[in-house]
């Protein structure tokens, strides 16, 4: 992996905007609440890891703290297993997550944004091979536990999302009713323990459907300060990556309808590394070059999924999934991909895409607003390329833009899984900039690759000759002269 060592680089560029950030731990929670009018709005950026009190040590804990110390992120989804916390009826286990929550927000400064789930085997409707994912018997035993945990943890925490991905089987048994009960019992317990808390809508996976049933036939809106959905294109879906703004805005669209202007994160997202030697990465996905799904590609889908997220201006918070690797020996549910999420390997070595998560982080620090409707892109018809803008609070104006690794329908020569992309276009993209500015370009990792030429002509920078590659990710933005 090449070092961060060009004297201008995208943490250079903006170490005077981060200094004047909210600093992390607790104040980050005030960032987390997409006002819904706001003309300008700055997006945390975090990561994602589970914490199986079996298995999970204080030295694994302090490991995954470092990385998130040396990669600048201080935003983190973690869980509380209501199924390992709550061993009997009305008996607690606190001991291994109050030494985490103490050490994680005030020695590391961490904001936490945890979800709490699953059925303990004692107040299961499954059997004991399968409790975890099914109803409880008692739901009013959920909403005491809430009351309980949030009660103890309300000095360091401030968010509660109440179950993960209830609308797929792996997750939850019931209906969207059955959510909905559990929702509204568990709401309404954090908000007793805690009136300053927000309570976040468990999170979805993909049923829209099931996030429609819950506002619109259920009466959840209410109960929620935040809905939560996830998002994992081109691994786990066979859409391709550039679906995620139809996804937000649908989701956008049934909280504009049935809700209260609530929050939207996607606090869970990610692209995994793990690819057969034939292309093959899931049942429902197959790769057409020899690029995707390795180390080095899943820096560049890590850029592509944030540039798409934060152009649909949707977006209150954004949590990549996850911190590491998981071990062959470690138990998870679904395919082999659940194993190679992380930025890190196994043991923290970072790979690419922690280098991409820093740059990406800091490259968004300060407020923005999409420029895409004020961008104009002249290519070809056919053109596979995505182009995304921004202006931002500091006075610098960028793009992100990259050809498209999946287009449903087109048929490509070659060996499938393992074709050489020797596609290029060449773009003339033209943009609004306040005054005249360097322009300097960068590549995944956040490192300047050199000057960009444009011209400035009463406020608008004609960028003449922007070229794309396959499998590449084009960065570029202004600073002032």
């Amino acid at each position: 992996m090449t070092r961060m060592v060009h004297t201008l680089s995208i943490l250079t560029l903006l170490a005077a905007s981060m200094m004047a950030q909210t600093q992390p731990g607790k104040g980050m929670y005030d960032q987390l609440f997409r006002p819904h009018d706001a003309p300008l709005y700055r997006v945390p950026i975090g990561l994602c890891e589970d914490y199986p009190e079996e298995t999970t040590t204080m030295a694994i804990v302090r490991a995954d703290m470092e990385l998130l110390k040396r990669s600048g992120i201080s935003l983190l989804r973690i869980s509380f297993g209501w199924d390992g916390i709550e061993t009997a009826p009305g008996v607690y286990n606190w001991l291994f997550w109050d030494d985490y929550v103490k050490t994680a927000v005030e020695e590391y400064g961490i904001t936490l944004i945890p979800y709490v789930c699953y059925t303990p085997a004692w107040n299961s409707t499954g059997d004991t091979s399968n409790f975890w994912n099914h109803t409880p018997r008692d739901y009013e035993a959920f909403g005491r536990f809430m009351e309980a945990i949030v009660t103890r943890y309300k000095p360091w925490i401030k968010t509660w999302e109440l179950w993960n991905e209830p609308d797929i089987d792996a997750y939850w048994s019931g209906t969207a009713g059955h959510l909905a009960r559990l929702t509204k019992i568990g709401s309404v317990a954090v908000r007793k323990a805690d009136p300053t808390a927000k309570v976040v809508l468990a999170g979805l996976a993909h049923r829209t459907e099931f996030l429609r049933e819950l506002f619109r036939d259920h009466g959840i809106s209410p109960y929620v300060d935040v809905v939560n959905c996830h998002s994992y294109f081109e691994t786990w879906s066979g859409d391709p990556l550039e679906r995620i703004p139809e996804y937000v805005n649908t989701i956008a669209g049934i909280i504009a309808q049935y809700g209260n202007h609530q929050s939207l994160w996607m606090a869970e997202v990610g692209y995994s590394t793990f690819r057969r030697p034939d292309g093959f990465i899931s049942d429902s996905y197959h790769a057409t070059y020899d690029y995707e799904h390795t180390p080095g590609y899943q820096a560049v889908a890590l850029w592509r999924t944030v540039s798409l997220l934060l152009a649909t201006e949707k977006i209150a918070a954004i949590a990549w999934y996850e911190i590491k690797d998981l071990p062959p020996a470690e138990n998870v549910i679904g395919d082999v991909n659940n194993r190679n999420l992380g930025v890190a390997g196994i043991n923290h070595t970072a790979k690419p895409a922690e280098k991409a998560l820093t740059a990406v982080d800091r490259f968004f620090r300060p407020e923005y607003r999409s420029l895409d409707k004020e961008t104009l892109v002249r290519k070809s018809a056919a053109s596979e390329s995505v182009v995304h803008a921004f202006s931002f609070s500091d006075g610098s104006v960028a793009l992100v833009a990259w050809l498209k690794t999946h287009i449903k329908g087109k048929m490509v020569q070659g060996v499938r899984g393992n074709l050489k992309d020797l596609r290029e276009e060449k773009l003339t993209i033209a943009l609004p900039c306040p005054a005249p500015a360097s322009i300097t370009r960068y590549n995944e990792l956040g490192q300047s690759i050199g000057a960009v030429e444009g011209t400035f002509d009463r406020g608008t920078l004609t960028l003449p000759e922007v070229v794309l590659k396959g499998g590449e990710i084009t960065i570029i933005r202004t600073s002032p002269k």
